[in-house]
This record gives structure tokens, C-alpha cells and sequence, in this order.
């Protein structure tokens, strides 16, 4: 297998979120995502398709990955990827093996800059090759989530 190497500003953009008060509803059906996780729902979405979610503060270590239309708060960064190069999938499963609480730069609060992130690189396969992986991954995705369904229902 090929890869070409392109730092993460080759592959997405990385874009701030907003204050998530002037969409905030209890009527709202789009997530607000925070770095904690799951904040509230909103009546609109700051971003529509798929990305890849970066904490900027807080809790930095982890990506999330999301399809469907979302609001981010501003202690969490969302990506525009850039398809021609790399599905958003597989984006996030690279940036997921690395740990990126060792590119803190914060002093109290665990923080990360869009300089620092621009910079990282990766090792990316042809589409078709990421699209190949994907389909390994993706049945374990799905079987992860049915499970954790299961194990919700019966703790229940």
C-alpha cells in the first residue's frame, strides 16, 4: 500500500466553535457538542456535514467523529475535510491513534492551538484504499455500538 504524507492543513480545516446560548433550545433536535461530550440541542447547526471534533480545551485527548448535522461550543474544534485527499472517516481514525494530550499547550487547562494541530502529518492511502479499510472497521463500529446498546438496555 502507497501513502502520501499531508499535514493535518492539507486535509481539513480546522474551525472554531461558537456560544451555543442564542441556539440552545429545548425544542432543538441538533446536538450541541462540548468536550465533555453531549451539552444540549440546538434549533440550528453550525456544521452539516461529516467532520471530525477536536477538543481546544478542557478534555483534548480524544476525537469525536459525527455525520449529521451538529453545533460545536467554543472549547471544541470541528474540521471542513477536504474529500479530494481523504474520506472523514478515516481521518478520524488516524488522528485517534495519536495521543493529543502530548501536544498541550495550555498551563492550568489541557488547551490546543490550530497552529499546532495544522502542523501535524499523516500517512494517507488512495481513497480507494481508505475506502477498503473503512469497510473492516466500520462492521466493528457498528457491532461496538450495538453491544453498548445492549449493555445500556440491561443496566436499565
Amino acid at each position: 500500500m502507497k501513502f502520501n504524507r499531508y499535514a493535518l492543513s492539507d486535509l481539513a480545516t480546522i474551525k472554531y466553535g461558537k456560544n451555543q446560548k442564542k441556539v440552545l433550545s429545548e425544542s432543538g433536535n441538533i446536538p450541541i457538542y462540548g468536550t465533555g461530550g453531549l451539552m444540549g440541542y440546538a434549533t440550528t447547526a453550525l456544521y452539516d456535514k461529516p467532520s471530525v471534533l477536536i477538543g481546544r480545551k478542557g478534555t483534548i485527548g480524544k476525537v469525536k467523529y459525527v455525520e449529521h448535522p451538529f453545533w460545536t461550543v467554543d472549547t471544541l474544534f470541528y474540521t471542513i475535510v477536504n474529500t479530494d485527499i481523504v474520506l472523514p472517516k478515516y481521518l478520524y481514525y488516524v488522528m485517534s491513534l495519536i495521543d493529543l494530550n502530548n501536544y498541550n499547550e495550555g498551563t492550568t487547562i489541557p488547551s490546543l492551538r490550530t497552529e499546532t494541530l495544522n502542523r501535524l502529518e499523516f500517512d494517507i492511502p488512495s481513497l480507494v484504499e481508505q475506502e477498503t479499510i473503512l469497510s473492516c472497521l466500520n462492521p466493528i463500529d457498528e457491532k461496538i455500538a450495538l453491544n453498548n446498546a445492549i449493555n445500556n438496555n440491561l443496566a436499565a
